[in-house]
């Protein structure tokens, strides 16, 4: 949840920018459009009673309004900015003290001493923020000490930073610091908000923020436990020492020295879960290769050409490894049969000698194109009776209808088809007749048979459907097909790695050496194939057609070739902006850990995610992520030595393994009550900020110089 403890919703001060006016409509809509949760109004030296309970009312579902002033204090001499924070409760009182300090006053003129502002508002339960070193004008530490000697509770007093980074690099050195907005202009608001402080734990009162400022246990306590989480009891080293954690579905991290058991823990945690039915395994960076993950050399390819709208051919290239030359009628035949003088009167009485041999292609051609309408419509009928969801958006009578006109376009294709078939079964009937008849006349008169046909037609459509055929594989390998892109991830301020997969047709001219087929063919037949398809077309009407076709029977392994799905090339490769990239160990590492936190899960399970990393990525990819999931109620345990992981994730639980004397201890607690504690109470307490500083690497900039964050 996102808190904002300075912000301006008036112009007050001559030096106000007039963009720092906002009416209650619009507060109430840009508020709502953030994760904003608590948000005080602190106008300078102004606080406006109807104002802030209009804004309290409209926001009130989904934000905290607190009432603040930003007062300008004179101190030693220097004018400086102290954010005063009320108590809710006490606004009355908090708006009555403020009319009698402010009557009569010019807001740029006023100044009130730090004395008169304890005297004033220590009895309201207030918060005290006041501008510190970069954030102008600001009080001194002298005047802090000041401010804090005074007040009832000195761990209300806050130093306000310029910045998350400013905030860090101040609590890193032991003082509470946060930063607010300091609204100048509500319509960059939304987009600003984004970069506000986060507070860790949901606090729900202005009451319980301010326990968390004091660390208090059982407040802090009380929000955790809102948190689900499960006791899970394992063994990770042996049966005599038994291990009993709160796995909180949240941020669980383990840390710790070298060999002190932070991986048999994860395994131990990865084998419960799985006896529970998850389906979980333990990631560690150092297990797998970036090119074996996303399968570079694309062994994993499965595919069609179908896929992509082009034909798989193999009906046609089935027909050109098949076809033989149609022999055309030679004359000598004709002469032969001319050169006799018929004398035979039975056989010059019979008329059937004389009728054609009838075409069956026309037949063929519909019996066949029915088949195809049939097996559509079947398709279509069954699919509607055995899908019983189309009953929950269209009326069943209108289904019933609807299948019954299908029924009936089924029954006229039936007897079209009966139809068809006759036809062709009497034209086939009668050419065999007439066969017949002819080679028997010919036997009986020893005259030789007049030829049927001139087998012309034959001819020349045996070659029109080898041109046919080929012209349509043509046409297919021609056809380029769009690389497919995915995302892998985040190289960081490089930019995203994306992985390329190019398929190709082989079209006898594809070279490249980085394509390789995707069925188990050589290289070689498929260029083959392609050149000799290519061939036989500029071969058509040649006296050369056949011996082309021969050829491409020849190609060494041509029966492994049986649809253009068999010359399907590969090729895939990282691409960084649009360019051949090849990631270093450094981002292989990157990338892997960021698919496994990408990936959905209910559980993540972690080893040393920082190996081969930077901080930088750390920080502004891999912290994100973890929080991302977090805030999904995703169990995520982290085994680490990286404090930018281990404490800017504000983990809900630390566990940490402590070898000490020659005896091993497992120690829990978090960063917000700052303690760590036995699990069987056989040691003391341990600080959890001095711990993690000192047993992490890079400890202490992780407490503020790299900033970010803020709920320390």
């Amino acid at each position: 949840m996102k808190i904002d403890i300075h912000t301006h919703t008036k112009k007050i001060k001559q030096g106000d920018a007039e963009t720092r006016n906002i009416q209650t409509e619009k507060f109430i809509e840009i508020i709502k459009s953030t994760e904003v949760k608590i948000l005080a109004i602190t106008n300078h030296n102004h606080f406006d009673k109807q104002q802030f309970l209009s804004f309290s009312e409209g926001v009130k579902e989904h934000c905290q309004i607190w009432p603040g002033i930003e007062l300008d204090v004179f101190e030693n001499n220097k004018r400086a900015h102290l954010i005063v924070i009320c108590n809710p409760n006490n606004y009355e009182k908090f708006d009555h003290i403020l009319s009698n300090i402010l009557k009569g006053q010019n807001p740029d003129t006023f100044a009130i001493s730090i004395q008169d502002v304890v005297d004033n508002f220590d009895s309201l339960d207030c918060i005290y923020i006041a501008h510190y070193f970069a954030k102008k004008p600001n009080l001194g530490d002298e005047e802090i000490n000041k401010l804090q000697e005074l007040i009832s509770n000195k761990k209300r007093v806050l130093k306000e930073a310029t910045n998350s980074i400013s905030a860090g690099i101040y609590i890193s050195h032991g003082h509470n610091s946060i930063y607010g907005s300091d609204v100048q202009n509500w319509d960059n608001y939304i987009k600003d908000s984004v970069n506000l402080p986060d507070l860790r734990l949901p606090v729900e009162s202005f009451e319980q923020f301010c326990l968390l400022l004091e660390k208090d246990e059982s407040t802090i306590n009380t929000i955790l436990n809102k948190k689900i989480k499960e006791n899970i009891q394992i063994n990770p080293f042996n049966v005599a020492e038994l291990i009993s954690l709160d796995i909180y579905n949240d941020i669980n991290i383990i840390f710790g020295s070298k060999g002190t058991g932070k991986t048999e823990i994860l395994d131990a945690l990865s084998k419960y879960f799985n006896e529970k039915g998850h389906k979980t395994s333990v990631y560690k960076s150092n297990n797998n290769h970036l090119d074996d993950v996303f399968d570079i050399k694309g062994n994993k390819i499965s595919c069609k050409v179908e896929e992509f709208g082009i034909e798989d051919c193999e009906n046609e290239i089935k027909f050109l490894k098949e076809v033989s030359e149609k022999e055309v009628t030679s004359l000598a035949k004709y002469m032969q049969h001319y050169s006799f003088q018929e004398t035979n009167r039975i056989s010059q009485n019979l008329k059937i000698r004389n009728i054609e041999i009838q075409d069956t292609k026309e037949a063929e051609g519909s019996i066949e194109e029915i088949f195809g309408f049939l097996d559509y419509f079947k398709n279509i009928k069954k699919y509607a009776i055995e899908n019983f969801s189309l009953e929950k958006y269209i009326d069943r009578n209108l289904l019933d209808a609807f299948v019954q006109n299908i029924e009936s376009i089924i029954l006229q294709l039936r007897n079209n088809m009966e139809s068809q078939y006759f036809k062709y079964k009497n034209i086939t009937l009668l050419n065999q007749i007439i066969t017949v008849f002819l080679t028997e006349i010919s036997k009986k008169t020893g005259i030789p048979q007049k030829p049927t046909s001139t087998g012309f037609l034959e001819y020349a459509r045996n070659r029109i459907k080898i041109e046919y055929s080929t012209n349509i594989i043509i046409r297919n390998i021609s056809i380029q097909i769009k690389p497919k892109i995915e995302y892998i991830g985040s190289l960081g301020e490089k930019g995203d790695l994306y992985c390329q997969t190019n398929l190709k047709i082989q079209n006898g001219t594809i070279n490249d050496s980085s394509y390789t087929p995707i069925q188990d063919i050589k290289k070689n037949p498929q260029k083959d194939f392609a050149k000799n398809i290519y061939n036989i077309q500029r071969n058509i009407y040649t006296n050369d057609l056949f011996s082309k076709i021969s050829s491409l029977n020849e190609i060494e392994g041509i029966e492994n070739i049986r649809s253009l799905n068999d010359l399907l090339l590969k090729n895939r490769h990282f691409i960084l902006k649009g360019e051949n990239y090849t990631p270093s160990t450094g981002e292989s590492s990157m990338i892997l850990l960021h698919k496994e936190l990408s990936e959905e899960k209910d559980i993540y399970l972690i080893d040393e995610p920082e190996k081969s990393l930077g901080n930088d990525y750390i920080n502004d990819v891999i912290v994100p992520l973890i929080q991302e999931k977090a805030l999904l109620g995703k169990k995520v345990i982290i085994a680490t030595h990286d404090a930018n992981i281990a404490v800017r994730t504000l983990p809900y639980n630390s566990i940490y393994r402590l070898h000490e004397g020659g005896q091993y201890f497992t120690m829990v607690g978090n960063p917000f009550t700052n303690k760590l504690k036995c699990i069987y109470g056989s040691r003391e307490e341990m600080d959890w900020k001095e711990i993690s500083m000192k047993t992490l690497e890079g400890g202490r900039n992780a407490f503020g110089e790299r900033g970010k964050i803020y709920g320390n």
